[in-house]
């Protein structure tokens, strides 16, 4: 007898720690919200063992309804976590309807015609259907990592789970019968000593994908600047030197901005560095926002740097000139209202197989000579021209 309330108490356990785990995660990595409802998901499971264990409300034919819905509820929070982590909307008013369509043959064959192995064949598609619209949702995806591709592999396997099950019963390997009723059964049994392991595997796939996500985090916290969130330097010059490879395999137009806040040690020395940091957030906000660059860094004290991926010279004026005109209307705390914040602004475009390095540099000679001409205004490169008549490029 106690051996047997041992037996009992290890799903629920096992639930209850993995539901422990996340949790702590979670309170610990609050960035992660989708650890909410995946804890949810691992509490719901030990409740619905506990209730089913030690047959708590027990209905018509010895079916344990809240234990069933509390099952249901534990995959569909799941692959909501799933879903959430990649930040797709959840399917709710599908998912609803595909529980409520499993609800009412389950119902009927519960109360109005009893078949056990309905109800079986009734739940695992609902679990089924309910898998497969998260892991189509999931694979429809851009840029899969690996930690989103473990997260996959886990609904994978438990729409397989769903699967096997009622396809071992139909095959007549699993029994749903035994001399004590359904919970007996070789079908109930396997349900009971797979769990904890389908649990822990399940288990461990997130919590491995949510290693690789932080992983990840720090990485894409090493590349930004502390004070815009903006690409740092060593952020920059890699993604940049990254998309500049495909740019030129894919023919495109690759140029480089470069910005520099005009008169910046004068807002220091004048107003102090909290009112200066204030400034380069603004600006920093306004190239991000009204640059319409691949890629956005601060590459120096208060010089900016943005990749554009496909334009010609005049789309890249343009450019310019709309971060010069929505820099007239910040405001910043602790500047007079009239105090102008404004960037001398270099232009470079590619039209050979430049290396990151040399786009910079001659946009940066392109900043110098604005500078030199008196601030707040744009200078691009000229063209070259062997190069531009060889691209089909003139102007």
């Amino acid at each position: 007898m106690q051996d047997q309330i041992l037996f009992s108490l290890v799903n629920p356990i096992v639930s209850f720690l993995f539901s422990a785990t996340f949790g702590i995660i979670w309170f610990y990595q609050r960035r992660y919200l989708h650890l909410v409802t995946l804890a949810l998901a691992f509490l719901f499971m030990g409740f619905g063992f506990v209730v089913y264990e030690f047959r708590l409300f027990i209905g018509p034919g010895e079916v344990n309804i809240p234990a069933n819905a509390l099952y249901v509820a534990t995959v569909t929070l799941a692959c909501s976590s799933a879903l959430r982590r990649r930040n797709v909307e959840v399917p709710a008013p599908f998912l609803t309807a595909i529980i409520v369509a499993g609800a009412i043959p389950f119902s009927w064959y519960l109360f109005i015609n009893p078949l056990t192995p309905a109800r079986i064949f009734t739940t695992s598609a609902m679990f089924m259907a309910i898998t497969a619209t998260t892991f189509v949702n999931l694979v429809r995806q851009s840029e899969r990592t690996l930690a989103d591709k473990l997260f996959e592999a886990g609904v994978a396997l438990a729409f397989f789970i769903a699967l096997i099950r009622p396809s071992l019963v139909i095959l007549g390997i699993l029994d749903i019968q035994s001399p004590t009723g359904f919970a007996g059964s070789e079908y109930w049994t396997s349900i009971r000593a797979f769990s904890p392991i389908l649990s822990f595997v399940v288990a461990l796939l997130f919590i491995v994908g949510i290693g690789l996500d932080t992983i990840s985090h720090l990485k894409s916290q090493a590349d930004r600047d502390f004070l815009t969130n903006l690409l740092n330097r060593r952020g920059f010059e890699t993604k940049a030197s990254e998309a500049l490879k495909r740019d030129f395999a894919n023919s495109r137009q690759p140029a480089i901005l470069l910005a520099d806040i005009d008169d910046f040690k004068k807002v220091n020395d004048s107003f102090g560095h909290k009112v200066g940091d204030a400034v380069i957030i603004a600006v920093a906000r306004v190239m991000a926002r009204y640059g319409g660059a691949l890629l956005a860094g601060r590459v120096g004290g208060e010089e900016f740097a943005l990749y554009y991926n496909d334009v010609d010279r005049a789309q890249l004026q343009e450019a310019a000139r709309v971060i010069k005109a929505a820099l007239t209307e910040v405001s910043v705390p602790g500047l007079p209202d009239d105090y102008p914040i404004t960037v001398s602004i270099g232009l470079h475009m590619s039209y050979s197989q430049e290396a990151l390095t040399d786009m910079i540099a001659r946009a940066d000679q392109a900043l110098y000579r604005a500078k030199r001409e008196g601030k707040d205004k744009a200078v691009i490169t000229a063209v070259q021209l062997h190069l531009a008549v060889r691209n089909g490029v003139t102007g």
